[in-house]
């Protein structure tokens, strides 16, 4: 029994050609996943950086601190979590200007001017250390705050 097969000039078979062409129309036809946008809000990267970091996964913590940032530049907390984590990983001259960036955007939160105190009494920086603290402390009286404080008045003398 023969079979009945019909080919193209240059012995190509009209079902491998319908095959061919019915693979090229289902490829087309298959959904494709397009993003727009970054569905989460700055406040939830920057939860997920706190998340990451809690857990010890620091580059990550540091993509979503980065994120958050970028999603709201005028929101000083992912700056004050990038300093926190740079001190925490060591990076002190990281950990600084997160700090200072962190300032530049709400110069009167007491938190920050608290880090960024201790950072600076820990390198020796004590008269810009006490001049950071002592503004904290007119804004807010906490006791970490007086801690860090009494550490620089005792280092300074006073």
């Amino acid at each position: 029994m023969g079979e009945n097969r019909q080919y193209l000039p240059g012995g190509i078979s009209i079902a491998a050609v319908f095959l061919f062409c019915c693979i090229a129309l289902w490829s087309c036809a298959m959904p494709h996943i397009v993003v727009l946008d970054d569905p989460l809000s700055a406040s939830e990267h920057n939860d997920l950086g706190v998340v990451y970091e809690n857990k010890g996964m620091f580059d990550l913590a540091e993509k979503e601190y980065r994120k958050a940032f970028k999603k709201q530049e005028d929101w000083a907390v992912p700056c004050f979590n990038l300093g926190n984590l740079y001190y925490r990983q060591g990076n002190i001259d990281k950990a600084e200007q997160s700090f200072r960036k962190a300032l530049d955007i709400d110069p009167d939160n007491p938190d920050v001017l608290n880090n960024l105190s201790y950072l600076l009494y820990e390198q020796g920086r004590i008269a810009d250390a006490k001049v950071l603290i002592e503004r904290a402390l007119t804004i807010e009286c906490k006791p970490e705050y007086l801690d860090t404080r009494s550490k620089i008045l005792e280092k300074s003398g006073d």
